[in-house]
């Protein structure tokens, strides 16, 4: 079987989390599993294989970064052990093709897939020590992409296979959400846009705004950038704006430096690449908005706000835009 080399793995320390109340009904179309298998030279090497079992018509993104593509698939160990990656991370040769959800090429893998993962012991291992391996991971099928989604997994030195760990997520206190809805007055916020400024919502009190929860991995966002960008050249020079509510980290429940980082790119990738130039918030500050404030666990989502900041509609397709707006340009805050 032909192979290839992935790049070396870096420890990542898990900096922080978002407390998300995320819709448990989410598809799970790969099952992890894990084995670690002893060298029978010495106590202090061995090799851990790590496999993906991909449901049909899903796909497994490579650890290869693409710009304005897919989260790539990140293997570390998980920060804390005496154990520490040895070399190389080994796996399959992934396919290579355009990708029509962020229609650029992408690599991907199908099927069964596993990395075999070299490991060294900074002390002699003992039979009772565990492994515990992260990996940040990305799948869709050509028509709907998930979030990325991190998971741990921990097997038994001596080679027992193991099932994922689920990663904790901080407990949401329900007696702080609220939940904007249709006919609500939107309250005044703060967002920090992609120039570093800090901006409010009242700014554009007297225009229709149209809040666009989006990220960069979800596809039907990206889908909806060319009508966007038709309505806002359209209906702009009469009172109608955009806000970019990028969501980035909705759904993430551990966030590390490095993926916090890829994801602030590629979503100014995105903005630059298609040509986007109406205002961007930041997922540090749209997050919280979109979740305590408006309660979305989803993407994408698009809440239209009249002159006087109150809600008239949530969303579903961009061309409702032409139905509902040259009603609220016409009428006077």
């Amino acid at each position: 079987m032909f192979r290839r080399r992935l790049f070396r793995v870096v420890l990542l320390t898990a900096l922080t989390a978002f407390p998300l109340a995320v819709a448990g009904q989410e598809p799970d179309p790969i099952k992890w599993s894990i084995k670690a298998t002893p060298s029978t030279s010495d106590k202090k090497t061995f090799a851990v294989e790590l496999t993906a079992r991909i449901d049909a018509g899903w796909h497994l993104y490579s650890t290869e970064k693409v710009e304005g593509g897919p989260s790539p698939t990140r293997i570390t160990l998980s920060p804390g052990q005496k154990f520490e990656v040895a070399g190389e991370i080994d796996s399959p040769a992934p396919r290579s093709t355009y990708d029509p959800n962020f229609q650029v090429a992408t690599e991907f893998y199908e099927g069964i897939v596993p990395f075999t993962i070299p490991i060294r012991s900074i002390t002699p291992a003992a039979p009772s020590d565990k492994l515990r391996v992260q990996v940040r991971y990305q799948t869709c099928t050509p028509t709907i992409c998930l979030p990325p989604k991190l998971i741990e997994l921990e097997t038994a030195v001596t080679g027992e296979e193991t099932k994922p760990v689920q990663v904790p997520a901080a407990p949401e206190n329900s007696a702080t959400l609220k939940s904007v809805t249709t006919g609500a007055q939107v309250p005044d916020f703060t967002f920090t846009d992609f120039n570093g400024k800090s901006r409010r919502f009242s700014e554009f009190r007297g225009r229709v705004v149209l809040l666009d929860f989006w990220a960069s991995w979800c596809s039907p966002c990206l889908a909806d950038i060319p009508q966007l960008k038709a309505a806002y050249q359209k209906y702009h020079a009469q009172g109608f704006e955009i806000i970019g509510m990028d969501s980035e980290m909705l759904g993430q429940k551990e966030i590390d430096a490095e993926f916090a980082k890829d994801a602030q790119t590629k979503a100014r990738e995105i903005v630059n690449t298609r040509g986007v130039n109406w205002p961007q918030s930041i997922s540090e500050s749209s997050v919280p908005i979109a979740v305590r404030l408006f309660g979305i666990d989803n993407l994408p989502a698009k809440f239209l706000i009249d002159r006087n900041s109150k809600v008239i509609a949530r969303i579903k397709n961009v061309s409702e835009l032409d139905e509902l707006l040259p009603g609220l340009l016409s009428a006077q805050p």
